[in-house]
């Protein structure tokens, strides 16, 4: 004998197919005198014979669909940046990216930024206040400033408490006798006020 529960759907044909039984023995073996009369959670006694088979599982509800998974946003890529602060001066370099493709061009950026609670002023030598240099295992590519004229005389720059100025230039990989080839490459940007301040940014070219 074994011991079942009525579960939603049973009727005792059912449950006597399931163990290789009849009807009449199950409700001999549970004193029952209506096929028909049996109720789920009543506990009935199953004549069999051998081991007693295992009973199967009620099948679950099918699960609804689960909502896909939101995929991340994928993130900006981070610009290069250094930054380094002297006499009350804020200086940053930075690129607008850290990898150009072959022939792609390259936007470079000098930040000068007043930082105290004062104004101040930054005295040049001539016309010329920045001035960019791209090398490559040491070797100079590319100068800005090659090939310019700037008035060999004194210049200032004044700057108010907060002020900033940016100067913005870009370089479109064209070097004199030089054939621009994918590596590594560094950019350094400095000010050309007294003492020079200078910052320097590694990026890489590809193919």
């Amino acid at each position: 004998m074994i011991r079942y529960i009525v579960r939603p759907g049973d009727t005792l044909t059912l449950i006597a197919s399931r163990y290789g039984t009849t009807v009449v023995a199950i409700m001999e073996a549970n004193n029952l005198v209506d096929a028909d009369l049996i109720f789920i959670g009543q506990v009935l006694l199953i004549p069999v014979s051998g081991p007693a088979p295992t009973p199967t599982p009620p099948e679950c509800p099918p699960c609804p669909p689960c909502p896909p998974t939101p995929v991340p946003p994928t993130p900006p890529p981070t610009r290069p940046v250094v930054t380094r602060t002297f006499d009350g001066v804020q200086f940053t370099l930075s690129l607008d990216k850290s990898v150009y493709r072959i022939g792609e061009q390259i936007v470079i950026r000098l930040r000068k930024k007043n930082i105290l609670r004062v104004p101040l002023t930054l005295t040049y030598r001539t016309s010329q206040k920045v001035d960019f240099r791209v090398t490559r295992d040491d070797r100079l590519i590319w100068q800005w400033s090659q090939g310019r004229f700037f008035t060999p005389a004194t210049t200032t720059d004044r700057f108010q408490p907060g002020e900033e100025k940016v100067y913005r230039e870009a370089w479109d990989q064209r070097a004199d006798s030089i054939i621009t080839r994918p590596g590594l490459y560094r950019i350094t940007g400095w000010n050309l006020a007294a003492p020079g301040i200078r910052l320097s940014l590694d990026f890489r070219i590809t193919s």
